[in-house]
């Protein structure tokens, strides 16, 4: 796809990808959504000692309106198709330069060490990637 083609923004290229790059924290993301909304309930914590109670009550605020976690569900979702969209060699280099040891790369450390390409071809790469994201997220139709 050439320059002048592309929809997405830098601005809307950098949230996606900081979206992406929050997966490995959205179980906590999401259990911390049960809880805060649990708590702005104003009932008693103590629910959350007692097993039994705690299931049922965790059940309920997954059932009921939860913006916060039915987001963070979804973004999850969305991620998983999306990774699982791409090449193989693609699905490393997002596990590893995303949520693994080598999350402190820039794109064009990406492209050199894994791929041998260029800054002008990673970033290609990147936008491609981004691109099958922001479909998944309703972002781009």
């Amino acid at each position: 796809m050439s320059r002048k083609n592309q929809i997405l923004t830098r601005k809307t290229l950098a949230g996606l990808e900081e979206q992406m790059r929050l997966y490995p924290e959205i179980s906590r993301l999401k259990a911390e959504a049960l809880l805060t909304s649990e708590l702005s309930d104003k009932h008693d914590i103590t629910w959350w000692v007692e097993k039994d109670n705690a299931t049922k009550m965790i059940n309920k605020k997954i059932s009921r309106e939860n913006k916060a976690y039915k987001f963070y569900d979804q973004l999850e979702k969305d991620i998983d198709s999306t990774v699982s969209g791409l090449a193989p060699e693609l699905q490393r280099i997002i596990e590893e330069c995303f949520w693994g040891e080598n999350k402190y790369y820039d794109w064009s450390t990406i492209g050199l060490v894994y791929l041998g390409v260029g800054t002008r071809q990673i970033y290609a790469i990147r936008y491609q990637i981004l691109e099958l994201f922001a479909l998944h997220r309703g972002v781009m139709f």
